[in-house]
């Protein structure tokens, strides 16, 4: 097999593991126990009288038995500003950040736009779609590039954030400052994406083209950090849903005998495999609970 058939064979293996993966995970963190609740209001959820000033539909008489006004599309739209934003990074971290988070995302997003546009263009011809995939393509790797090569140095250099920056995640800026830095280098032999759109075609179609090494380095980057992302706390690409959506905004009732009652029930007979002076050793959180005297108080 020669190495252009490796490359078409390992794009869609690259494919299958991060859908499989990234599968497999959300379905994982779906089924994992209750959260305990943050609690936080506003919700966006509530109806919108109440988002204005941070109120509940418990502020009602007989909360319990009236039926709730309340619509998940706010909470869409909320996810997918701090998805395209990253307004709480902007508003909770003071270390100068942001910017070059943010481009470092849209570099990202870009980048999946990137390859939709090639793919397009080996389907249909549409008149300025070849300009539109230039500037899409350089955007994206110009502002990875940027946003990841300056994360880096921030965090290397700025003694705060060195505390809790872990050797991960400084690979995982490294590899992502690799990827679109290859982008860049591969495009300057490239200027259309020609080559590039003549490699997605081979993918598409099973069809192995050759193609400059650089390109074929780029794209081969791309697809070792697509298998790559989906073991990794990268994964906050659909993980942020369920923090969202489970932990800071749910202020569901518990209703008696409901399905989340039966699973606080069950998840109550739980032992902690841990220890610390306020929990006594194989008892359940329900009889942790329950207890009048802390543990440290009962030797």
């Amino acid at each position: 097999m020669g190495f252009e058939h490796f490359m078409v064979g390992f794009a869609w293996l690259a494919a299958v593991l991060f859908i499989g993966v990234s599968a497999y995970k959300i379905v994982r963190l779906a089924r994992m126990p209750l959260n305990v609740r943050w609690e936080v209001y506003p919700v966006p959820h509530e109806a919108k009288e109440k988002r204005r000033y941070g109120g509940s539909y418990m502020e009602e008489m007989d909360w319990a038995t009236t039926p709730r006004e309340a619509s998940p599309l706010p909470a869409y739209l909320e996810i997918a500003t701090e998805v395209t934003t990253l307004k709480r990074v902007r508003e909770h971290n003071g270390y100068g950040i942001w910017p070059l988070s943010l481009a470092m995302h849209w570099g990202l997003y870009l980048y999946f736009g990137w390859l939709f546009l090639l793919v397009v263009g080996n389907v249909v011809q549409v008149a300025g779609l070849s300009f539109l995939t230039i500037a899409v393509g350089l955007a994206a790797h110009i502002l990875g590039a940027s946003g990841a090569l300056g994360l880096l140095v921030k965090r290397a250099t700025n003694r705060d954030l060195r505390l809790y920056t872990t050797p991960p995640d400084y690979f995982n800026l490294l590899f992502l400052a690799a990827l679109f830095l290859a982008g860049l280098v591969s495009w300057l032999g490239d200027r259309s994406f020609a080559a590039h759109k003549a490699y997605i075609g081979s993918v598409l179609l099973f069809r192995p083209v050759h193609v400059p090494a650089a390109v074929s380095v780029s794209f081969l980057l791309f697809e070792l950090f697509m298998i790559y992302m989906p073991f990794t706390k990268l994964i906050h690409y659909f993980a942020k849903y369920f923090t969202f959506d489970r932990a800071l905004w749910d202020d569901d009732f518990k209703a008696k005998g409901s399905a989340m009652d039966r699973q606080v029930t069950a998840q109550l007979a739980f032992k902690p495999t841990w220890a610390a002076p306020h929990i006594a050793p194989g008892q359940t959180w329900l009889q942790q609970a329950q207890a009048t005297t802390p543990p440290e108080a009962r030797k």
